[in-house]
């Protein structure tokens, strides 16, 4: 359900990379920024008849393969995952249904790297969301990679070389711990030196992607959780002890508080 994956990605106080707007006829677009064969370019998604995605390229700083943007425009968007087993499965559980009825084909969006993912958590660890998409926002204007269309500017995540090079002093306008901004330049700098190969983990099993994550100085259990749903879309991970977590059960399936 395209226009409802739109629709949740626009309640986002804080857009970032993943930007929804509205077209001439007033349906829903998202576009995103890639970096494909070393350029930038800007995509528009559009939904026509039968869920039948449009995909276009509205600017871009260089040549670049189509068929491999559109491999990373489709993994982005989880095109490619059948949720019809889950889908299924939750028909059988009245409870369950009751919460997975309304949401049927919205998808939760993958990131563009495993990197992404992993800042992007960090950057989550103990903070409101509200605040944590504040600080992601800030973070991809510092990074400065940006596509203007219509007026509009579209940011791509910055690199992990602008990360690693940071000092502390930097990034204080994230407004998180001085901690959690050491993890973010030291994960930088391990993988600009070629000892954390993060991108590597989204073709490992999903057991194994996690033991690495967790393995790295830093990375505890809960944020190794979720960049497994950002690598992979949507998978049988949830973040390990999360009160948010919690609180939407207590909420969604027995109505209660806290």
């Amino acid at each position: 359900d395209f226009a409802a994956t739109c629709d949740v990605i626009a309640r986002f106080p804080h857009p970032t990379v993943d930007v929804v707007h509205p077209t001439a006829d007033g349906t829903l677009a998202y576009r995103r920024v890639i970096r494909v064969d070393g350029v930038l370019a800007l995509f528009c998604v559009t939904a026509g008849v039968d869920e039948v995605l449009t995909v276009a390229c509205a600017e871009h700083t260089g040549p670049f393969d189509t068929d491999n943007a559109l491999k990373t425009i489709e993994r982005i968007l989880c095109a490619d995952l059948n949720l019809t087993p889950f889908y299924d499965f939750a028909r059988s559980e009245p409870e369950l249904w009751a919460v997975v009825e309304p949401i049927i084909g919205i998808r939760w969006l993958r990131t563009e790297t495993v990197y992404e993912a992993l800042m992007m958590t960090i950057i989550e660890q103990q903070i409101a969301w509200k605040a944590a998409q504040r600080a992601q926002r800030w973070l991809v204007e510092w990074g400065g990679h940006t596509l203007d269309h219509a007026g509009r500017a579209y940011f791509a995540f910055p690199t992990p070389e602008q990360i690693a090079n940071a000092t502390i002093d930097d990034l204080k306008p994230l407004k998180i711990t001085f901690r959690r901004m050491g993890v973010m330049i030291d994960c930088s700098q391990q993988v600009v030196n070629g000892t954390l190969d993060l991108e590597a983990l989204r073709d490992v099993p999903q057991a194994d992607a996690y033991d690495a994550l967790v393995s790295v100085k830093g990375i505890g259990h809960w944020t190794a959780a979720w960049p497994l749903q950002r690598m992979h879309g949507a998978q049988n991970t949830v973040g390990h002890n999360d009160v948010a977590l919690q609180a939407a059960t207590n909420r969604y399936f027995y109505g209660g508080e806290g």
